[in-house]
């Protein structure tokens, strides 16, 4: 059965349950302009993105591989020779011990020339090892560097850039003869920090003049694999790997626990008892790890010696754990995929259950962002979705609010006139306990009327009849109100309460007489105030049975009553009560006993029923009613014998 009324279209269109295309439409605007922010982040925004990420790598249990070796120049390496740098034919003495490495980086730059005895000691020390030297990106320009420094770059450099957008620099310090003419191949040292000035990328390679020199990682590998980094359409390769690469040609490094790496100081290789099979077919990066050097670099995971970054790309390109950045499209796709997650939390009305779906929805994120990482080889900025959903759930929480302040204002404007303050106030906190639309349901009714008013209102002027009939229905009023009543129309001098509706009330028939109650002392105090006034006489009809209740009216004009057999009998109650009082005056005249002294108020059987155990009342002789066929039974309700403490007592909280 269809209840919904007019009324109810009113309120939902007072209430602004307007199409949800205006919310979907911020957060759409929102999600591009989020997702143009990630192309290009400001330096804050790149820093608390990547310090949200950064969790990610607490999570890796990965080690690198045991063939990858740091050899140390560390604090215990500079206690043993001195402060660094040291005499190169320290070093010289060192570096022999490599020989059957399998490839070797050094970190190191012999930019300056020393004692040529000692850097040919050095020189001759590198000579035939499979070594790979250090260029630094600063310094002189290349152009002033020599023909041998730049044929020595170009034999180092990468054969298949293309036209690969890499970092360019036109300045270098390169190793100085002999030691670099006894490196097979140079490679650059330079890493570069995020915005946040900590170090999460590793640029392969650099442009220097017109050569493509890699980073001393990607060209230990090249030597080690035998195999060239290659840049094509289709994305960097080398070998059969497929390198995930930004536009820079950076890749992010996938960082290891500091500890986790296996290392040896320096001053182990000049050991006697150091045997050179330990390092065979390693992949020994050497650098300096000492603080005072300055070699140190801040990471997620720490702080990290310089050569670390190096040897960190060597192992993740060894066990393919380099990840893949979600940037570009595939970001829009995820704003846009956190989009239609969001949607439905506009169609939640439950609090509890929008926050539930909040935190699934920043749970999932995490997790998938995490599991993405740990599974998937991708890695995702969470931080960018992350953001757009809080501005959605900002924006999805002030729409609904200002929805829920519309539909409050939109109950209190409808429900204010006729229901008590503190029952339109639980209506707008708890919705679903009002039920409208035409309802059959059990009520109770209540009339009242001033005798003889019509008549003393013929010797009033208009203003003053409005002031007294004004200051007579204030109390009268409130005296519903307070026991939960709904005052469903004024007629004249008369009022007309309905109990049980809109808002349920398991013991609407007893609060019903409270109220007539109530009235009529309020009556006597009012008359008490108004000695220049003929004292006001009042009967009151209560009748309890079915009746329906809804908006009655046309589209443009409704009211909320009730209507039914049940409401025309208390009606008639209330009439009757002014021709049982002078039936009872009569008699009393006449020295008959009479059961009652006055009936003021009158209630009907279903009324009498329910509050009979609880409220002083007297059967009447049953007496036919305007209207009705046969007699009804009438009960008169002592209101006089009621003690205050039983009215304070249920009065509405």
């Amino acid at each position: 059965m269809q209840k919904k009324t007019a009324l109810i279209r009113q309120i939902k269109s007072l209430a602004g349950k307007k199409s949800l295309s205006h919310p979907i439409l911020i957060m759409f605007l929102a999600a591009l302009c989020i997702w143009a922010i990630s192309l290009r982040p400001p330096t804050l925004i790149s820093a608390m993105a990547s310090a949200l990420s950064d969790t990610y790598y607490t999570f890796n249990t990965k080690t690198p591989s045991s063939s990858l070796v740091f050899i140390d120049i560390d604090h215990e390496s500079v206690k043993e020779f001195g402060r660094w740098p040291w005499s190169r034919d320290i070093l010289a003495k060192g570096f022999s011990s490599l020989s059957k490495a399998k490839v070797i980086g050094l970190d190191i730059i012999f930019a300056e020339p020393t004692e040529a005895k000692k850097d040919a000691a050095l020189a001759e020390a590198l000579s035939g090892l499979p070594v790979i030297g250090g260029i630094f990106l600063n310094g002189p320009r290349l152009s002033s560097l020599g023909e041998d420094v730049y044929y020595h770059l170009l034999d180092s450099s990468l054969m298949q850039a293309g036209k690969a957008s890499l970092l360019e620099s036109d300045r270098l310090e390169a190793p100085v003869s002999p030691i670099r003419e006894s490196i097979p191949l140079l490679a650059a040292l330079n890493t570069l920090p995020d915005a946040d000035q900590r170090f999460r990328h590793y640029p392969l390679a650099f442009w220097v003049g017109d050569l493509a020199i890699p980073n001393l990682g990607v060209q230990m590998a090249r030597m080690a694999l035998h195999e060239d980094l290659v840049f094509t359409d289709n994305g960097i390769f080398m070998g059969d790997r497929k390198i995930p690469a930004d536009a820079r040609g950076s890749i992010r490094l996938n960082f290891y626990r500091h500890d986790s790496y296996a290392s040896m100081g320096f001053t182990r290789l000049m050991e006697d008892d150091f045997d050179p099979d330990t390092l065979k077919d390693k992949i020994v990066i050497v650098g300096v790890s000492e603080a005072g050097v300055s070699d140190l670099r801040a990471t997620p995971v720490g702080q990290f010696p310089g050569p670390l970054m190096h040897l960190t790309f060597v192992a993740n390109l060894e066990d393919g754990s380099i990840p893949a950045e979600i940037y570009g499209w595939k970001m829009a796709g995820v704003l846009f995929l956190f989009c239609l997650l969001w949607w439905p939390s506009l169609r939640m009305q439950i609090p509890w259950q929008r926050m539930s779906l909040y935190t699934l929805l920043f749970s999932g994120l995490y997790g998938a962002g995490l599991g993405g990482y740990l599974y998937g080889g991708v890695w995702l900025e969470i931080f960018y979705p992350g953001l757009w959903l809080m501005l959605a759930i900002l924006t999805g929480e002030v729409h609904l609010f200002m929805e829920s302040r519309a539909g409050s204002e939109a109950l209190r404007s409808a429900f204010s006139s006729y229901l008590a303050p503190e029952v339109v106030e639980s209506l707008i906190r708890n919705p679903e306990k009002l039920r409208l639309g035409g309802e059959a349901r059990e009520l109770t009714l209540l009339f009242t009327d001033l005798r003889g008013f019509t008549a003393r209102s013929e010797t009033m002027d208009a203003e003053s009849m409005v002031k007294l009939l004004n200051a007579y229905f204030e109390p009268m009023t409130h005296a519903v109100f307070t026991y939960r009543g709904t005052l469903d129309k004024y007629i004249g001098d008369a009022i007309m309460a309905i109990y049980n509706a809109p808002m349920e009330d398991d013991d609407h028939a007893f609060h019903a007489c409270l109220s007539a109650i109530c009235m009529l002392r309020e009556l006597e105090k009012f008359n008490a105030e108004h000695p220049e006034h003929e004292p006001l006489q009042m009967g009151i009809g209560i009748n309890t049975g079915p009746a329906v209740v809804g908006n009655l009216g046309s589209s443009f004009r409704f009211s909320y009553t009730a209507i039914g057999d049940a409401v025309n009998v208390a009606a008639r109650l209330e009439s009757a009560t002014k021709e049982v009082n002078q039936e009872l005056v009569a008699e009393k005249n006449t020295g008959k006993d009479i059961p009652v002294d006055y009936a003021d108020i009158l209630l009907g059987e279903s009324t009498y029923q329910a509050v009979k155990d609880r409220l002083p009342c007297t059967p009447l002789p049953p007496r036919p009613l305007k209207g009705k066929s046969g007699f009804l039974a009438i009960y008169s309700l002592r209101w006089r014998e009621i003690k205050e403490a039983l009215l304070e007592k249920h009065r509405a909280r």
